[in-house]
């Protein structure tokens, strides 16, 4: 029995409340892909095996280990680590416009704006950080909140030369509601 290799997220099944997810086999390179639960192609259902039921999180995308079970209507998910990406950090300025810093990393783009942001965790660097380092999904993420930081602080003494009123708190990476 030959180990298959492939990327996906785990879902907790409504019926048995058990964490699963689902795979397809592509016809082009009879590899198999991660789907969704609802997906309109032809998958089977990948069950956890005893030692990865407590350790699993759903709706984090995995790199796992996959062996046919004995029956064949599936398989058994003998190994899952949880899969990092790389993150890419940019500034966006148009002076008396937009005044970011985005940082994106897989499917996902969080961004640092002090003047629009619509809530704490947008416009304050101790928001972004919490979020980073929670989310679990970057590589490096000490280096990651580093390169923010450093481009935070530029964005805001810009804005600051373009008029604005920024309080310290942006900056701190402290969360400035809970001191």
């Amino acid at each position: 029995m030959e180990l298959e290799k492939t990327q996906m997220k785990f879902a907790v099944s409504q019926q048995t409340g058990e964490i699963i997810g689902f795979v397809s086999r592509q016809s082009k390179t009879s590899k198999l892909l991660g789907v969704r639960e609802d997906s309109r192609f032809g998958k089977k259902i990948c069950l956890l095996a005893k030692e990865l039921k407590d350790k699993i999180q759903v709706n984090k995308l995995y790199d796992v280990e996959l062996k046919p079970m004995h029956n064949s209507t599936g398989y058994v998910v003998v190994s899952a680590r949880l899969a990092l990406f790389k993150a890419h950090v940019d500034t966006f300025i148009i002076s008396n416009g937009i005044y970011q810093v985005t940082v994106s990393f897989g499917n996902k783009i969080v961004y640092f704006d002090p003047k629009d942001g619509r809530n704490v965790s947008t416009r304050t660097l101790a928001g972004i950080t919490k979020f980073l380092r929670d989310t679990g999904e970057i590589e490096d993420v000490e280096q990651v909140i580093e390169d923010l930081s450093h481009k935070a602080r530029q964005v805001v003494q810009r804005m600051r030369r373009d008029g604005y009123h920024i309080p310290d708190y942006v900056l701190q990476c402290a969360d400035p509601l809970t001191e």
